[in-house]
């Protein structure tokens, strides 16, 4: 890099890193990853100068698959036991759905068929978007579909389930509690081996899955190898660690990674995009329902548990929010987990078979 690479280098971290900041401050969703790219974005919008070199893609990525690794434990093991299944049928179901939504929106509303694929799909905002840039969709609309999905779910989640928790509240609870039983017993661990060794070995292991799956020339490889190397570290050994400031730093590059391909065309490109929108929300909010109420009437799940499990939101959002509103949180905290790892590693998949 040659010095005004450099000078505009520092200076796009700097935005993102300061966007991401005031964006934490306002709760915003995701906050971190959505102030970088909008503070990049609107950086390189005006002056066409956001600068990050093509290395920071594959530290993201390694970093991203790392962190959902490492979130991994034992009892999630255990969980899965339980929830496969139903995990299964629901993932199998929200995918089917997305695939409508990617026809509708590309065949009538005039987006692109691979942006449409990844603007519908019911995963994270950074892993989706990561995962899009290697794809070469037009991220920037896939972030803020993909936004628009998040901010949508999130603020019609809790009514809705509050609603239904609150007509349904004494119904299946014994296989939730025994749910909750189980987790206890392994709730000591969360706290052990996070040390500044355990954060060494757990980043070198993720970059050799990272490096391997990069070489493998899988879509996503770099991810999900990153992500299964250490998810099968940590259940060996409980020692896997990711401090949450290097994660906010980690997402904080993805934002600003994303922003900064944003471009004055792009956004005279948007005003494409308010069927898009209104797509997104209303069909992402009836594939919750749907999807939701399916869960409960084929499994013991309670209704909450059911509406939050199916949720196309954040794994951390809605986990956070499933005890408030009556839900059984390590149940759905693991519906989510298995939502999030079969579409970062087999979405991708099954968009390259089509």
């Amino acid at each position: 890099m040659n010095g005004d690479e450099i000078i505009f280098l520092i200076l796009t971290l700097a935005i993102g890193i300061l966007g991401g900041y005031l964006a934490d401050k306002k709760k915003v969703p995701a906050a971190f990853m959505i102030g970088a790219l909008f503070a990049v974005a609107i950086f390189n919008i005006v002056t066409d100068r956001a600068f990050l070199p093509t290395s920071f893609k594959f530290i993201t990525q390694v970093a991203t698959g790392t962190f959902i690794g490492s979130k991994f434990r034992t009892e999630d093991v255990k969980m899965l036991g339980k929830v496969i299944i139903p995990g299964m049928v629901m993932v199998v179901l929200m995918i089917a759905f997305s695939f409508i939504l990617s026809f509708i929106m590309s065949h009538f509303l005039g987006i692109e068929y691979m942006t449409s694929f990844f603007a519908t799909a019911p995963g994270g905002i950074m892993d989706i978007s990561l995962i899009a840039y290697d794809f070469k969709a037009n991220t920037s609309q896939v972030a803020l579909l993909q936004l628009i999905r998040l901010i949508s779910v999130i603020s019609f989640v809790p009514f809705f389930t509050k609603k239904c928790y609150e007509r349904s509240k004494n119904k299946k609870e014994t296989f939730e509690k025994e749910i909750e039983i189980e987790n206890e017993k392994d709730e000591e661990e969360r706290t052990l081996n996070k040390s500044e060794k355990s954060f060494t070995f757990t980043l070198v292991i993720g970059t050799i899955g990272g490096i391997i799956g990069y070489f493998s020339h899988l879509p996503a490889g770099t991810m999900s190898f990153a992500m299964a190397f250490v998810a099968f570290f940590n259940v060996k050994t409980q020692k896997a660690y990711m401090p949450l400031p290097l994660r906010k730093i980690i997402q904080t590059f993805g934002g600003a990674l994303i922003g900064a391909r944003v471009t004055l065309a792009d956004v005279v490109a948007l005003k494409t995009l308010v069927l898009p929108i209104i797509l997104i929300i209303v069909g992402f909010c009836l594939m919750n329902v749907l999807v939701g109420f399916f869960l409960y009437k084929t499994t013991k799940f309670s209704l909450s548990t059911a509406l939050l499990s199916a949720s196309p939101g954040g794994m951390s959002d809605i986990s956070l929010m499933a005890e408030d509103l009556g839900a059984n949180g390590p149940q759905v905290a693991s519906m989510q987990f298995l939502r999030a790892i079969f579409i970062v590693g087999v979405y991708p998949l099954i968009i390259k078979l089509l």
